[in-house]
């Protein structure tokens, strides 16, 4: 009889989770598609166009700050099975969370790394704002903002450069997209190697009322010093960052936002 039960009990949780993951899915699957749709017809149509004219079958990327894989939609329907991407995620519920997604939809070619970015390879801490009684928010980071956030929430988080994380791996990216709140630029000074001698493609967030406007300009002309050709996108049009007026282009009061940036 013992026997019996203890043959039966793996049949019955295997069917348990099977019947939650048939559930799930089609759940999950809506979700991430309206979270994607949000990136594309809302909050970044020029961000999306720009990867979808970039990323090809074969590529690697790597998606700094995934979240809740809103981009990492649109970088699976680029790369089919032959691409890879690394995911980056510090928040422990969104890393969780993507791994998830990951075992759901069998994403074979995704690798969901719960590390912050940063210019060394150690510790910082995470903080993370309120956001409306949610336990994870999209502004969470490991600089000390300038925006008057109330912090729900702080955890201790691993840090890796790019470098060092692209020499361990033997892995070098052909396409950087970075949404990390504020950390650009020392994302970038860690990855001085990389940028000089694998020159990927960069698609990334940088704002001053996160950092203050001359650490955006120190961003964007850290990029132009490792030889990259830098543009801003303005809703669905990209332009010159030679036009790029911070003062204008970043005020919110002028019914427009400028936040994200190619450099290649």
């Amino acid at each position: 009889m013992q026997k019996e039960i203890i043959d039966i009990i793996p049949s019955e949780v295997s069917k348990t989770l099977s019947i939650r993951g048939m559930i799930a899915k089609p759940i999950e699957k809506i979700k991430l598609q309206l979270r994607a749709e949000k990136y594309e017809y809302k909050e970044d149509p020029g961000g999306i166009a720009y990867i979808r004219k970039t990323v090809h079958p074969g590529s690697i990327v790597f998606d700094i700050g995934a979240h809740k894989a809103g981009y990492l939609h649109f970088f699976l329907e680029q790369l089919g099975a032959t691409g890879k991407i690394v995911a980056f995620e510090p928040q422990t519920i969104l890393y969780k969370y993507l791994l998830q997604l990951k075992q759901l939809f069998s994403w074979k070619n995704v690798r969901i790394e719960s590390l912050a970015v940063s210019d060394s390879t150690g510790k910082a801490m995470l903080c993370i704002p309120y956001n409306s009684g949610k336990p994870s928010s999209p502004c969470a980071t490991i600089i000390e903002s300038r925006m008057d956030f109330q912090y729900q929430s702080k955890e201790e988080v691993p840090t890796s450069s790019l470098d060092d994380y692209c020499l361990e791996h033997d892995i070098y990216p052909d396409f950087l997209k970075v949404d990390v709140e504020g950390n650009e630029l020392s994302v970038f000074k860690g990855a001085k190697e990389l940028l000089q001698t694998h020159k990927p493609k960069i698609l990334f967030e940088c704002e001053a009322r996160f950092v203050g406007k001359e650490k955006v300009l120190e961003t964007i002309q850290f990029l132009q010093d490792m030889g990259y050709i830098g543009y801003f996108i303005d809703g669905v049009s990209v332009y010159p960052i030679a036009l790029f007026d911070i003062s204008h282009h970043q005020d919110e009061n002028l019914g427009h936002y400028c936040n994200n940036f190619i450099f290649e």
